[in-house]
């Protein structure tokens, strides 16, 4: 008899990340991975250098300033931060932690397409619960709750829509749950959240025992290549959070990276700023085209196709491939009339403006 794996982990699919490479083209417009069009700060590049001179050297399990930083930025506990190499793996040391066979996950079923595959590898099952035309609906949500639920997990803005829940919604949400329920809250996005209505989570975990929320440095601070994330959430949880994870959580640049990047603040404004310019700019150019653009409060846009603008959107995707320009297309029948694209440079979004204008008008 050979090995097996667990059961369930061989039907799991691929998540299929966006292409960076275009036949033809050495420089193509990446639209297609939400990374950030301004980059790390520059003080956090120069943080990063002078780092890597010591990386023969294991790093110090010492996350003590970037957690302060972090608290005195936010206005959190630094006792209740955990850290690792991206939110991805504090989202899967989470879930492994508190479901298991035989109970259930719940999500919203086109929400990030990475959260039934962490249900699957911790043995749980994942439910995904009905949206409102790409909006989470909490009635749903918890209309799929049961004696076997012990997590829901939603990301809040939402990757790939874009969309938002309420402050009022979240805390609905949270009180239609069973106190045995963790409710966790990916906000990867929440710095971009810059609505009224919108509400950090982390402010639940400051009322509440069963809130976790994930954050990330690969958005907003534009460090999707050194992988750091943390989370937050209970002090307990931290503790065993943090006991269980790896034992160098974020390497010796990710660290002093992320540090400057969260002292830069200038930095981080100028990054809010051009991005909520653009997204407002290319929504109403995309509208006047026809379109679908889905209220954003991230950086990037879903757009849907309809039938009325004569083209469909794998069209659209291959016209824009030869003219060197790659958004973010979903092998998912939902998305199937659908693009997401990235905020990214001035000219890179003015030529993508242009582009669709010649395709669509």
């Amino acid at each position: 008899m050979t090995i097996q794996s667990k059961p369930g982990l061989k039907e799991i699919g691929y998540y299929m990340v966006g292409i960076s490479k275009l036949p033809g083209f050495d420089q193509p417009i990446k639209l297609s991975s939400n990374e950030s069009a301004l980059g790390m700060s520059p003080k956090a590049i120069d943080a990063a250098r002078d780092a890597a001179a010591g990386a023969h050297l294991y790093p110090e399990v010492d996350t003590d300033r970037l957690a302060v930083a972090l608290g005195d930025k936010f206005g959190l506990e630094p006792d209740r931060m955990v850290f690792g190499p991206g939110s991805d793996e504090l989202l899967q040391r989470i879930i492994n932690t508190f479901v298991g066979p035989g109970e259930e996950l719940i999500h919203s079923k086109n929400a990030y397409m990475q959260f039934p595959i962490y249900a699957k590898l911790a043995g749980a099952t994942p439910v995904a619960a009905e949206d409102q035309d790409f909006h989470y609906d909490v009635d749903a949500i918890l209309g799929c709750v049961t004696d076997r639920t012990r997590i829901v997990l939603v990301a809040n803005p939402d990757n790939p829509s874009g969309t938002h829940l309420s402050a009022v919604e979240m805390r609905r949400l949270h009180a239609g749950l069973p106190e045995n329920v963790l409710l966790i809250i990916d906000a990867a996005y929440e710095e971009f959240a810059l609505i009224d209505d919108y509400e950090s989570g982390t402010a639940l975990v400051h009322q509440f025992d069963n809130v976790i929320v994930t954050r990330t440095f690969s958005k907003v601070y534009g460090m999707a290549g050194l992988r750091l994330g943390w989370c937050y959430g209970p002090a307990w949880v931290a503790d065993l959070l943090t006991k269980i994870g790896p034992s160098f959580p974020i390497n010796v640049v990710a660290q002093e990276a992320g540090l400057a990047s969260v002292l830069d603040n200038d930095h981080m404004q100028a990054v809010l700023k051009h991005t909520t310019m653009w997204i407002t700019k290319f929504s109403e150019a995309l509208r006047g085209m026809g379109l679908i653009v889905y209220p954003s409060q991230t950086n990037f846009v879903l757009v849907r196709f309809p039938p009325e603008c004569g083209k469909t959107s794998a069209e659209v995707n291959t016209y824009l491939n030869e003219n060197g320009i790659i958004p973010r297309q979903f092998a998912v029948d939902a998305f199937g009339d659908k693009l997401r694209f990235t905020i990214g440079r001035d000219d890179e979004m003015e030529k993508t403006i242009q582009v669709l204008g010649e395709f669509l008008t």
